[in-house]
């Protein structure tokens, strides 16, 4: 009885620090953009905590601890994140980018505007630094004091890493004659592609390794075992890396999926993607259609979250209706449900962003941000404040127990 109680408490213990702790957003394409934390799992428990208001300058909205960072124009908004109240504002030389992500490392998030990095202080909202470089194509990713990201030039494209302790210095630059896309983090290396070359480079310094692929690539995500890369024509691409970034003879494998693809997300070899054709759910270890959802089609880049169980989120729209919904895809002991869970307004080109306590931010196609959660004391809430109030008082009840054992057996014997 003491160890199975002492298993619940060390899970549920578990469970409240992992959607409590802020794992700070690197911007990879990988698995670190996987959140553990409840989110909305049914159209019946689901609320809007806020809404903002229109914004035709609207850029990529990110979680931060309990705050929501909100570009827009020449500025960047530090928004509670449960109320929608903007508590700071950080001023821009430069129009945000409304199409691409920063990232957060050490409470600074690194903010790509049309040519511009900002380094921007998360604690009182003030410009760090900030450095030209030209017209920024990608997401920004960083780690271990170092930035990465993709321009474009007179003379063609660049991928640049920069040291974000150095007022963003450039460290090493790969060049290349065709476009670059955003990163992933495969072990030691950056691994980002160029045309039909997957590029496996090093983090600190020049070294890298061109590895070429059958396709133009478009989107490049890093698994925990393999790198998982979408083309042009619609063909998903599948390979494992040697220790020097060179691809393992015999590991390429790819899918015909068809349509333009959206970037991919995996977790636990499952492996989710938006077409022109619909929404997929691939075996990533054999690379197979796990199930087709043909009516999903032009849906968003998908999200997978875990604390709800392990789901897969996409907006897609209905045209019948004129609306987008959201669907959750549960993968329940490899039994997928479809279950849709809200309707939203425009999202052709919309951003997702979650949370560390499982609160998803949608920014619409006008510029609009909702923020969506699980609606307060409902059955699924009810019953785990239930299920750790009982965990706690059979605790206390066995730490009672042994205190009074304890201090009878020390209790002298009369006869």
């Amino acid at each position: 009885m003491k160890k199975f109680v002492s298993l619940i408490i060390t899970v549920l213990f578990t469970v409240t620090l992992s959607t409590s702790a802020f794992a700070e957003s690197a911007g990879f394409k990988d698995e670190s953009t996987v959140i553990n934390a409840g989110t909305p799992y049914d159209k019946s428990y689901v609320e809007i905590r806020f809404s903002t208001g229109e914004s035709e300058t609207a850029g990529v909205p990110l979680a931060y601890k309990e705050f929501l960072l909100s570009p827009a124009g020449n500025r960047i908004d530090k928004i509670d994140g449960n109320t929608g109240e903007t508590l700071i504002s950080a001023e821009l030389s430069e129009k945000v980018s409304e199409s691409l992500g920063g990232a957060i490392t050490n409470g600074v998030l690194y903010q790509p505007a049309r040519t511009t990095v900002f380094a921007v202080e998360l604690e009182n909202m003030s410009v760090k630094c900030s450095r030209q470089f030209g017209e920024i194509i990608t997401d920004i990713a960083a780690i271990d004091g170092l930035i990465y990201f993709g321009v474009r030039n007179n003379d063609g494209y660049s991928f640049i890493c920069a040291d974000a302790e150095k007022n963003l210095e450039k460290v090493w630059e790969y060049k290349s004659e065709n476009a670059i896309t955003s990163a992933g983090l495969f072990g030691e290396y950056i691994v980002f592609a160029s045309g039909n070359k997957l590029i496996c480079h090093s983090k600190t310094d020049d070294d890298f390794k061109e590895n070429e692929i059958a396709g133009t690539i478009t989107n490049v995500y890093a698994g925990k075992y393999a790198v998982f890369m979408t083309a042009e024509g619609g063909t998903l691409y599948k390979v494992r890396l040697e220790a020097d970034g060179t691809v393992e003879d015999g590991s390429l494998m790819s899918l015909e999926i068809g349509g333009e693809l959206s970037a991919p997300a995996e977790k636990e070899n499952k492996l989710f993607v938006s077409s022109t054709n619909g929404f997929y759910a691939v075996d990533a270890l054999n690379m197979d259609v796990i199930k087709a959802y043909p009516d999903l089609k032009n849906g968003c880049d998908p999200v997978i979250t875990t604390g709800s169980g392990f789901r897969a989120y996409v907006a897609a729209p209905v045209p019948s209706e004129g609306k987008w919904y959201l669907y959750s895809v549960l993968d329940n002991d490899d039994v997928l449900t479809l279950s849709e869970i809200v309707k939203i307004n425009d999202f052709t080109n919309g951003k997702i962003s979650v949370s560390d306590s499982g609160v998803m931010y949608f920014r619409d196609a006008k510029g609009h941000i909702y923020a969506l959660g699980i609606r307060e004391n409902d059955i699924f809430t009810i019953i785990l404040k239930i299920v750790i109030f009982i965990a706690i008082m059979v605790f206390l009840f066995l730490i009672l127990r042994a205190w009074i054992k304890k201090h009878s057996d020390k209790t002298p014997k009369f006869t």
